[in-house]
């Protein structure tokens, strides 16, 4: 019963397995979905909550401009007086109560009745709540390298300072807003400011604070902190130096992007190792507001609730395990006999019963599935016998037919005075259509190469015929083009197959070295002179044979050099491929011919050549037959 015990167990563990993926799957997607919506919602919530507070400081520091600017005229008209110029910052922090103090510093010695300095200055006393005037200039306040003197004169142009604690002006932590002020010729004389405390943007700023880890700050220009819960961090500590301090190369790029005021949010880890998020957005004058917390905040409730579903989750998973196991035992039980049946039935009992069943579910179409595969068994036994018998018949014939063909061709070349010959052919199936024969008649040798059209048995059988003609016609002693017309009207007669063959067709007489060709559709042949430069011989195309009855062939001629190599092949060698499909190449065999030394024999030569295909294709199959001849005179 260990068969039925182990199948019942690992179905019961499939199916908990399968479950358990599902409410896995479900469960994640859940959670997932759960945590993307309450991300979502509080990224929203807190860009909101970002926005809101920049347009807030944005609305404070718009109404602080608006009011120094409109005293610009007011400056111009009464330039001229020294004391009536010293009520406009008065004035200006009299009626703009988000201004705690105004000056109107003019160039040196402006007004020489006032001496070198002249910047009067008016400010709201926190302590009297009255507003109070002084002269601000002197040698121990040179407001001529203020940073809210200097920039605004130097760049002709309103700007915010950064923020500085004014010792010996406002006494306080401030920023200042500096207009710069011209005559007709667009030659600064002063500089109208107003002054905001940073006290009352740290208060906003510390408002919001939506999860109880909360955190809103207030960057200048420079990226130091302007506004921070933690007071001792404020123009001490920049967000570099922070991110620095806790090595987070994140919080480093926020700064980045807030400095370069941009707008957005971004995940970093902070220094108690947990993610933290961070939304961010600029102020009108280059400063940056941002609100951070720790994700742990958003999620802590969410957290509680997976663990119960996880909880509850695998109790289910237990129970159902148990019930399921008991299920599957008992409706497994009838496959054990199958089994049996099976085991036996692989042995080579084909004599064996297979058990009934009376059920009509899966157990009777496996029941009927075990018969069926007997009675295939018993069949297939049979045909595969006879089979065998056949092919091993055909197999037989084949080789038989193989030893022909190569029986056929010339495999002796030690006959051949006065001339250096050899060739080889090595077909892509047992049997083959290519062909290679020579010929010596007196001191004038024949021969010839040749394709046919196809490849197998009826290849081969074109093949005898083709050698059998070129013998013929050797015999005759006719010229190349005269054994290329014979075989031409062999081939076209009865041709129904549409088969031909290509050849070339070589005479060559040994006492004047001419050589006399025709060429019937082949590959050009090659020429190795006796200064080892090959090169291709140029040929008349002729139609190759059993294309056309009656076709006029032309043959050719040329004398040789002694020590000529001749190189007759077919398209197996220069259409041999790669798995890459890249092919051997025409000029790769003139390369290679021309490599091989001039002492090498015709043998020599064919089997280096067939090395240098067979390692070219790299153990791709042959794809067509391939013959070589060589012959040197």
């Amino acid at each position: 019963m260990r068969i039925n015990r182990s199948l019942s167990a690992r179905m019961s563990i499939m199916i908990i397995v399968a479950v358990s993926v599902i409410f896995s799957a479900a469960f994640v997607g859940v959670a997932l979905s759960a945590r993307r919506a309450i991300k979502e919602y509080s990224i929203k919530n807190t860009a909101l909550l970002v926005d809101k507070l920049h347009e807030e400081i944005n609305l404070s520091l718009r109404e602080v401009e608006a009011a120094a600017e409109n005293m610009i005229w007011v400056v111009k008209e009464k330039q001229t007086d020294p004391k009536e110029v010293a009520e406009v910052p008065r004035c200006l922090v009299q009626y703009n109560p988000p201004i705690i103090g105004s000056t109107v510093a003019f160039e040196p010695w402006y007004y020489e009745s006032e001496g070198y300095w002249y910047a009067p200055y008016s400010y709201n006393d926190e302590q009297t709540g009255e507003i109070k005037s002084i002269q601000m200039g002197n040698e121990n306040y040179d407001y001529f390298n203020m940073e809210w003197y200097r920039e605004p004169r130097r760049k002709v142009v309103n700007r915010w300072s950064d923020p500085y604690f004014d010792e010996g002006g406002g006494e306080q932590m401030m920023a200042t807003y500096s207009i710069p002020i011209w005559n007709e010729n667009m030659e600064v004389y002063a500089i109208l400011t107003a002054d905001i405390s940073l006290k009352r943007f740290s208060e906003k700023v510390a408002a919001v604070r939506p999860y109880e880890e909360a955190m809103a700050f207030l960057l200048g220009r420079n990226g130091s902190f302007i506004c921070h819960p933690d007071s001792t961090r404020l123009l001490t500590k920049t967000i570099f130096s922070e991110a620095a301090d806790f090595g987070s190369a994140e919080l480093a790029q926020v700064g980045g992007k807030m400095l370069a005021g941009e707008e957005g949010h971004a995940e970093y880890m902070g220094p108690d190792g947990r993610r933290h998020y961070i939304a961010y957005s600029p102020v009108s004058n280059g400063w940056s507001v941002a609100l951070s917390f720790p994700y742990e905040n958003v999620f802590l409730r969410l957290r509680r609730v997976q663990w119960l579903l996880m909880l509850f989750g695998l109790l289910d998973l237990f129970l159902l395990y148990i019930v399921i196991r008991k299920v599957v035992t008992r409706l497994t039980q009838p496959i054990i006999l199958f089994t049996y049946t099976a085991m036996s039935i692989g042995k080579g009992n084909f004599k064996v019963q297979v058990p009934e069943v009376h059920t009509h579910d899966e157990l009777k179409r496996l029941h009927d599935a075990l018969e069926y595969m007997l009675r295939s068994f018993k069949d297939y036994i049979s045909e595969l016998r006879s089979s065998t018998a056949s092919n091993e018949r055909y197999a037989s014939e084949l080789d038989i037919a193989s030893n022909i063909q190569r029986q056929m061709l010339p495999s002796d070349f030690s006959n051949s005075e006065g001339v250096d010959i050899f060739a080889l052919l090595s077909p892509a199936r047992q049997v083959g259509g290519d062909m290679y024969d020579f010929a010596i008649r007196g001191r004038t040798v024949y021969f010839a190469v040749g394709d046919v059209s196809g490849k197998g048995v009826p290849a081969a059988l074109y093949m005898a015929i083709t050698r059998a003609a070129f013998r013929f016609s050797a015999g005759l002693g006719l010229g190349p083009e005269g054994i290329l017309s014979r075989i031409n009207d062999v081939f076209s007669e009865g041709n129904e197959s549409a088969m031909f063959v290509t050849l070339f067709m070589g005479k060559l007489h040994l006492d004047t070295l001419e050589l006399e060709w025709c060429n019937g559709g082949h590959n050009p042949i090659v020429l190795v002179r006796p200064d080892g430069k090959a090169e291709f011989l140029a040929a008349k195309p002729n139609l190759a044979a059993g294309l056309m009855p009656g076709f006029p062939y032309e043959k050719e001629s040329c004398i040789l050099e002694k020590g000529t190599r001749i190189l007759v092949y077919t398209d197996g060698v220069s259409e041999a491929e790669r798995a890459d499909l890249s092919q051997y190449g025409e000029q790769r065999l003139l390369d290679f011919a021309a490599s091989v030394p001039r002492e090498a024999s015709s043998r020599e030569f064919c089997e280096a050549l067939f090395a240098d295909v067979h390692a070219f294709a790299a153990g791709n199959p042959q794809n067509d037959d391939v013959t070589i001849l060589s012959l040197t005179v």
